[in-house]
Protein backbone atom coordinates (compact mmCIF):
# COMPACT_ATOMS: atom_id res chain seq x y z
CA UNK A 1 0.00 0.00 0.00
CA UNK A 2 1.29 3.64 -1.38
CA UNK A 3 1.04 6.13 1.95
CA UNK A 4 -0.64 8.53 0.04
CA UNK A 5 -3.04 11.30 1.46
CA UNK A 6 -6.18 9.32 1.04
CA UNK A 7 -4.46 5.98 2.38
CA UNK A 8 -3.02 8.10 5.60
CA UNK A 9 -6.36 9.57 5.75
CA UNK A 10 -8.39 6.20 5.82
CA UNK A 11 -5.17 5.02 8.83
CA UNK A 12 -6.09 7.96 10.76
CA UNK A 13 -10.07 7.23 10.62
CA UNK A 14 -9.28 3.86 11.86
CA UNK A 15 -6.99 5.16 14.52
CA UNK A 16 -9.72 7.59 15.38
CA UNK A 17 -12.38 4.93 16.13
CA UNK A 18 -9.95 2.82 18.03
CA UNK A 19 -9.53 6.06 20.13
CA UNK A 20 -12.78 7.13 20.20
CA UNK A 21 -14.03 3.65 22.25
CA UNK A 22 -10.87 3.93 24.20
CA UNK A 23 -11.80 7.57 25.07
CA UNK A 24 -15.50 5.46 26.37
CA UNK A 25 -13.89 3.23 28.14
CA UNK A 26 -11.90 5.89 30.03
CA UNK A 27 -14.50 7.97 30.53
CA UNK A 28 -17.22 5.06 31.94
CA UNK A 29 -15.41 2.34 32.67
CA UNK A 30 -15.64 1.40 36.83
CA UNK A 31 -12.41 2.62 37.40
CA UNK A 32 -11.13 5.78 39.60
CA UNK A 33 -9.05 8.63 37.83
CA UNK A 34 -7.16 8.36 41.10
CA UNK A 35 -6.26 4.42 40.46
CA UNK A 36 -4.17 5.66 37.77
CA UNK A 37 -1.70 7.31 39.84
CA UNK A 38 -0.87 10.30 37.16
CA UNK A 39 0.62 13.21 38.20
CA UNK A 40 -1.96 15.92 36.96
CA UNK A 41 -5.30 16.62 37.73
CA UNK A 42 -8.56 14.85 36.43
CA UNK A 43 -9.13 17.80 34.11
CA UNK A 44 -5.86 18.18 32.32
CA UNK A 45 -6.03 14.00 31.71
CA UNK A 46 -9.71 15.03 30.39
CA UNK A 47 -7.87 18.25 28.46
CA UNK A 48 -5.29 15.89 26.86
CA UNK A 49 -7.05 13.30 26.15
CA UNK A 50 -9.98 15.84 24.04
CA UNK A 51 -7.09 17.73 22.07
CA UNK A 52 -6.39 14.19 20.99
CA UNK A 53 -9.54 13.46 19.99
CA UNK A 54 -9.80 16.82 18.09
CA UNK A 55 -6.26 16.32 16.39
CA UNK A 56 -7.93 13.04 15.17
CA UNK A 57 -10.94 14.03 13.82
CA UNK A 58 -9.68 16.83 11.81
CA UNK A 59 -7.24 14.45 10.45
CA UNK A 60 -9.94 12.42 9.61
CA UNK A 61 -12.59 14.42 8.54
CA UNK A 62 -10.06 17.00 6.51
CA UNK A 63 -13.22 18.25 4.39
CA UNK A 64 -15.31 19.24 7.25
CA UNK A 65 -15.08 22.71 8.67
CA UNK A 66 -12.86 22.69 12.14
CA UNK A 67 -15.40 24.79 14.04
CA UNK A 68 -18.26 21.82 13.51
CA UNK A 69 -15.95 19.05 14.57
CA UNK A 70 -15.20 21.27 17.59
CA UNK A 71 -18.86 21.86 18.48
CA UNK A 72 -19.53 18.03 17.69
CA UNK A 73 -16.80 17.53 20.04
CA UNK A 74 -17.86 19.98 22.80
CA UNK A 75 -21.12 18.50 22.84
CA UNK A 76 -20.07 15.15 23.01
CA UNK A 77 -18.15 16.16 26.53
CA UNK A 78 -21.17 17.51 27.94
CA UNK A 79 -22.42 13.92 26.86
CA UNK A 80 -19.78 12.43 28.52
CA UNK A 81 -20.29 14.12 31.42
CA UNK A 82 -23.55 13.13 32.03
CA UNK A 83 -23.17 9.36 30.32
CA UNK A 84 -20.43 9.45 33.43
CA UNK A 85 -23.44 10.27 36.03
CA UNK A 86 -25.84 7.48 34.78
CA UNK A 87 -23.20 5.05 35.43
CA UNK A 88 -22.46 6.28 38.75
CA UNK A 89 -19.33 8.33 38.66
CA UNK A 90 -18.83 11.85 39.20
CA UNK A 91 -20.50 14.56 36.70
CA UNK A 92 -18.33 17.82 37.48
CA UNK A 93 -17.92 21.06 35.34
CA UNK A 94 -13.97 20.98 35.83
CA UNK A 95 -14.11 18.01 33.80
CA UNK A 96 -15.91 19.66 30.75
CA UNK A 97 -13.84 22.57 30.91
CA UNK A 98 -11.26 20.81 30.99
CA UNK A 99 -12.44 18.78 27.83
CA UNK A 100 -13.55 21.97 25.89
CA UNK A 101 -10.24 23.96 26.90
CA UNK A 102 -8.36 20.68 25.19
CA UNK A 103 -10.49 21.27 21.89
CA UNK A 104 -9.81 24.62 21.89
CA UNK A 105 -6.15 23.72 22.34
CA UNK A 106 -6.10 21.66 19.04
CA UNK A 107 -8.21 24.11 16.86
CA UNK A 108 -7.12 26.96 17.65
CA UNK A 109 -3.40 26.99 15.51
CA UNK A 110 -6.21 26.46 12.70
CA UNK A 111 -7.78 29.11 13.06
CA UNK A 112 -4.33 31.54 13.26
CA UNK A 113 -3.01 29.33 10.00
CA UNK A 114 -6.57 30.31 8.15
CA UNK A 115 -5.87 34.00 9.67
CA UNK A 116 -1.97 34.10 8.64
CA UNK A 117 -3.29 33.05 4.70
CA UNK A 118 -5.51 36.10 4.77
CA UNK A 119 -3.38 38.35 5.97
CA UNK A 120 -1.16 37.41 3.39
CA UNK A 121 -3.57 36.79 0.51
CA UNK A 122 -5.98 39.74 1.20
CA UNK A 123 -4.43 41.96 3.51
CA UNK A 124 -6.91 45.13 2.23
CA UNK A 125 -9.93 43.23 1.82
CA UNK A 126 -13.22 44.19 4.09
CA UNK A 127 -14.59 41.10 6.20
CA UNK A 128 -17.77 41.58 4.08
CA UNK A 129 -15.42 40.99 0.55
CA UNK A 130 -13.98 38.30 2.28
CA UNK A 131 -17.33 36.71 3.32
CA UNK A 132 -18.46 37.19 -0.62
CA UNK A 133 -15.16 35.64 -1.50
CA UNK A 134 -15.61 32.33 0.91
CA UNK A 135 -16.56 29.48 -1.47
CA UNK A 136 -18.31 27.88 1.14
CA UNK A 137 -21.01 30.22 0.78
CA UNK A 138 -21.74 29.38 -3.18
CA UNK A 139 -19.63 32.61 -4.40
CA UNK A 140 -16.68 33.10 -6.35
CA UNK A 141 -13.21 33.23 -5.51
CA UNK A 142 -12.49 36.06 -7.22
CA UNK A 143 -12.40 39.70 -5.15
CA UNK A 144 -15.40 41.64 -6.01
CA UNK A 145 -14.74 44.38 -8.24
CA UNK A 146 -16.23 47.75 -7.07
CA UNK A 147 -18.87 48.59 -9.44
CA UNK A 148 -17.78 52.02 -11.22
CA UNK A 149 -21.67 53.29 -11.35
CA UNK A 150 -21.81 53.21 -7.78
CA UNK A 151 -18.78 55.63 -7.26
Amino acid sequence: MALTPRNLTALIRIGGVAAGFGALIALTGPFRYSDLGLPFPDFVAHGMLFYGLAGLMMGALPRSRTTDLALALIVIAGGSEVLQALVGRDMEWGDFVGDSTGVLAAVGPVYLAGFRRLVREHPDATLAELRAMDRRQGRGAERPVADPAQS
